[in-house]
C-alpha cells in the first residue's frame, strides 16, 4: 500500500504578525522582514522535493509557495485559509483585553466564536474537509509527495485533531518558513482520520533528513499566530 507525505509549512511573515494582531482571512501580503526571513531560509536550508503545492488562498501563503516552490503546480485550497476572527480581525491582545465579548470568546470553549467570526468546532470541521480534499487528490492521482503551504493556527489544529502521537495545539507551533512532514495510508486516514507525524522541516544544509526539532512555545495562544 503506497505511504503519502505531505510536508505542513507556514507562510512567512507579514507586518500583522510583528504587530501581533488576529490576522486570519484578512488579506495581507508577506512584508519585507518576511521576505527576507524566507530567502534567508532558503539559503541556510533544504526544503523537501514534492510533486505537487497546495496552498491556503490568502497571498501570504501563496506567496510563500512561489518562493520555496517556484517551478511547481499550485493548487489553492479555499478550506485551508487561517480561522476567520470576524470583529477581532486586525486588533492585538492588548486592544481586546478589557472587552466583554473578547472574554466570552476565550472562556466560551469549542463552540465560542468572535463577533461576526468562527467558532473553533467550526474551523476544526473545515480543516478536515480540506485536508480530506488533499489526500484525495494525491491518492486519485498518485502524488506520493506534496506539500501544503498554509497559517500557523491551521498546522497546530491539523496536527492536534488527528496527528499522531497526540500533543496539544502549541505543541506543534512553528516559525514562519517552518512545519512538519505527516504520512497516511489510505487506510490509516479513511478507517481512523489519522496520520503520523515523522519530522520537522525544513532541513539545514550540513544536518540531512531525519533529526526531528523542537518547536515547543510555552505559553502560546495559536490564534495569534497566523
Amino acid at each position: 500500500m503506497i505511504t503519502y507525505k505531505l510536508h505542513l509549512l507556514r507562510h512567512g511573515l507579514t507586518a500583522g504578525n510583528l504587530r501581533g494582531e488576529y490576522i486570519g482571512v484578512t488579506d495581507l501580503p508577506l512584508c519585507e522582514e518576511g521576505l527576507d526571513k524566507l530567502q534567508d531560509l532558503l539559503e541556510e536550508n533544504d526544503y523537501p522535493a514534492v510533486g505537487k503545492v497546495y496552498t491556503s488562498p490568502l497571498s501570504r501563503c501563496v506567496q510563500t509557495a512561489q518562493m520555496l516552490y517556484p517551478e511547481t503546480f499550485l493548487e489553492r485550497v479555499p478550506k485551508l485559509a487561517e480561522m476567520n476572527f470576524g470583529s477581532f480581525e486586525g486588533k492585538s491582545i492588548a486592544q481586546l483585553k478589557g472587552r466583554e465579548e473578547f472574554l466570552r470568546w476565550m472562556e466560551g470553549g469549542k463552540t465560542a466564536a468572535p463577533p461576526n467570526g468562527e467558532s473553533a468546532e467550526e474551523f476544526a470541521k473545515r480543516l478536515q474537509e480540506g485536508l480530506d480534499e488533499i489526500f484525495r487528490d494525491m491518492m486519485d492521482s498518485r502524488i506520493p509527495t506534496a506539500a501544503l503551504v498554509t497559517h500557523g493556527g491551521v498546522i497546530m489544529n491539523l496536527l492536534a485533531q488527528f496527528g499522531y502521537p497526540k500533543n496539544e495545539a502549541k505543541t506543534w507551533a512553528c516559525q514562519a518558513g517552518c512545519g512538519y512532514t505527516i504520512q497516511v495510508t489510505p487506510q490509516f486516514w479513511m478507517r481512523d482520520r489519522l496520520f503520523e507525524i515523522v519530522d520537522a522541516i525544513p532541513h539545514p544544509k550540513a544536518m540531512g533528513d531525519g533529526q526531528w526539532q523542537d518547536s515547543y512555545e510555552d505559553d502560546y495562544d495559536w490564534r495569534q499566530d497566523v
